[in-house]
């Protein structure tokens, strides 16, 4: 088993420590969840998720009955030394976000550190993520592209964010909250230009919607209804040296 941490090396107290699988599982359908993950959950004795009701709902599907600790930004100050002492006991355990991967937008870093510094065995399952898969299906430069996050806050925090990324000429991909979409859209339109854009909403799940179009078009075609969608938006990096993007194909 290949392991970041050196040959033989121990946990501090000795004892065989357990193993932290960081594991990635799908963004929304149950089935893209890969073989290595399958076999990481049928061995472990603890899995820590930020939400254990899709967690719970995943395993299931599977047919994968294993106990479920809630790991979120929340309480993960205080859930860290629990699920470092369990490892240090020897119990495997598997760190899973609600979807795609720990540590991306997660607060999965904290326990992987922990972890790390602790010289607990370490092992990564990789697995989907809305940001590639948004990528990908966005059809614009992918060769280079920008990470942002997610998006909130009121007008003043999001201007200075987009204005920001006014000389940023890589493809930026940014988690917007579904209810503010229309308003970031309309701000990205006033400062960033018309811009291409993609806007992918619930991917790979049922409700599945991939919109390609420039900010004004979508803006004046997409419905923008459905409060709790999970919604990726890929943006085109500035094309032109001295000018923003203008609606010319």
């Amino acid at each position: 088993m290949r392991q970041e941490q050196s040959q033989g090396k121990r946990a501090r107290s000795g004892q065989p420590s357990g193993t932290l699988f960081v594991v990635g599982v799908p963004i929304g359908h149950p089935d893209d969840l890969t073989i290595r993950a399958l076999a990481t959950f049928r061995k472990v004795g603890l899995v820590a998720t930020k939400c254990p009701r899709a967690t719970q709902a995943l395993l299931a599907h599977h047919g994968i009955h294993t106990t479920i600790i809630t790991y979120d930004r929340v309480n993960a100050a205080e859930k860290v030394p629990i699920l470092l002492s369990r490892l240090k006991q020897g119990t495997h355990i598997a760190l899973v976000s609600d979807c795609g991967m720990p540590a991306v937008y997660d607060p999965g870093r904290l326990l992987i550190k922990a972890a790390s510094m602790s010289h607990v065995p370490l092992e990564v399952i990789p697995g989907t993520s809305a940001i590639v898969t948004a990528a990908a299906v966005a059809g614009l430069d992918g060769n280079a592209f920008l990470f942002e996050g997610r998006w909130s806050g009121g007008r003043r925090e999001l201007t200075r964010r987009l204005r920001s990324l006014e000389s940023e000429s890589r493809t930026i991909i940014l988690f917007p909250p579904a209810q503010a979409l229309r308003h970031i859209l309309t701000l990205l339109s006033s400062i960033l230009g018309n811009r291409r854009v993609v806007l992918a909403a619930d991917l790979t799940r049922k409700t599945q919607q991939i919109v390609h179009g420039r900010v004004l078009e979508v803006l004046r075609n997409y419905p923008f209804q459905g409060a709790s969608m999970q919604v990726t938006l890929v943006v085109e990096g500035r094309r032109n040296a001295g000018k923003k993007a203008r609606g010319v194909t």
